[in-house]
């Protein structure tokens, strides 16, 4: 019963017929039985691909409705296909081994390894240091897995609509309470939270985190049709020295501003300079700055899409599409 509906929820026709993700060989698509890099090779993959993660050498494909993943090797297209624990929705590298987070099995498992046993409805899987962080939704755990065991755990709140990390602070985005929550991964505990737009869901990072600026976060609100930007929340002792250092400078604080769309977006990437954000309502793709937003593309799955720091690349009318 879970996994059909998984399947109605997430797997509606051609909604992850493609997904396209950039590595450090050149772009790797998945579509329905088959893996393609750039037109270098092309290799069998998974019916059903939803994530996708790389490192240097290889990519894995996952399937969650089959659990099973395919490893290839981005310098030949040589690929293994792998059982998986059920469901498996995040996948990630630590070095040159492989770690799979399975949903419904509550389960990180390195691959090769023993299962890790994780706290209900795991979401989101990053990477700090060669430490991973799982979030978990229903329950608001935050775990972090070293090597294969838990070492440490912190309750936050549940529900959250997305995880992202720099540096050693966890970003945890609450659409209900209009949050942006922050954790200190290092100490691992909670440090802060900052008030933005109305409904925020989706979470990037659009540059600062110098000695002059705090990080500036790009928050997707589909409610009020913006990317908002912010300032992130920081210490007192860093306010006070960035204030005294903007104020020798003679520059001005950064105001909260942000992108307007015509439709309501609900997720932004950002790889350098390019900036896109995404209704999956409507499957509209946008570019954006802090002044406007355009319309880049139309009729794309949720997973067809991405951004890295020499252009922005989408599947679209059985090709890739490329905005150098």
């Amino acid at each position: 019963m879970k996994r059909l509906l998984f399947a109605i929820l997430l797997f509606a026709p051609a909604s992850f017929a493609q997904v396209v993700h950039p590595t450090a060989a050149g772009v790797v698509v998945a579509r329905e039985g088959s893996i393609e890099l750039d037109g270098r090779w092309r290799t069998d993959g998974v019916d059903h691909p939803q994530a996708i993660a790389s490192n240097g050498t290889h990519v894995a494909v996952l399937d969650p409705l089959a659990n099973t993943l395919v490893l290839a090797d981005l310098a030949t297209g040589r690929s293994t296909r792998h059982a998986t624990d059920e469901t498996p929705t995040h996948a990630a590298f630590v070095g040159e081994d492989l770690y799979v987070l399975a949903r419904d099995a509550r389960s990180l498992r390195r691959l090769g390894g023993p299962a890790i046993a994780l706290a209900p409805d795991p979401a989101f899987l990053r990477v700090v240091e060669r430490k991973l962080y799982v979030y978990s939704r229903s329950g608001g755990g935050l775990e972090e897995i070293d090597g294969d065991r838990v070492t440490r755990r912190l309750e936050v709140a549940p529900f959250a609509s997305d995880f992202e990390v720099s540096g050693t602070t966890g970003y945890l985005v609450y659409p209900r309470d209009a949050r942006i929550r922050t954790i200190d991964l290092a100490a691992m505990k909670q440090e802060g939270e900052l008030a933005v737009g109305a409904v925020p869901v989706d979470l990037a990072f659009a540059g600062g985190g110098s000695a002059i600026t705090a990080r500036i976060l790009a928050v997707a609100d589909p409610s009020a049709k913006r990317v908002w930007l912010a300032e992130a929340e920081h210490s007192m002792g860093k306010a006070i020295a960035r204030g005294f250092l903007r104020g020798l400078l003679g520059l001005g604080l950064f105001g909260s501003r942000g992108s307007e769309f015509p439709t309501g977006v609900d997720r932004v990437e950002i790889a350098g300079d390019h900036r896109v954000a995404y209704d999956s309502s409507s499957r509209t793709l946008y570019r954006f700055d802090r002044r406007k937003s355009s319309l880049l593309a139309t009729d794309i799955a949720p997973g067809a899409f991405a951004v890295a720091e020499d252009g922005i690349v989408w599947w679209s009318q059985g090709g890739l599409q490329r905005l150098p």
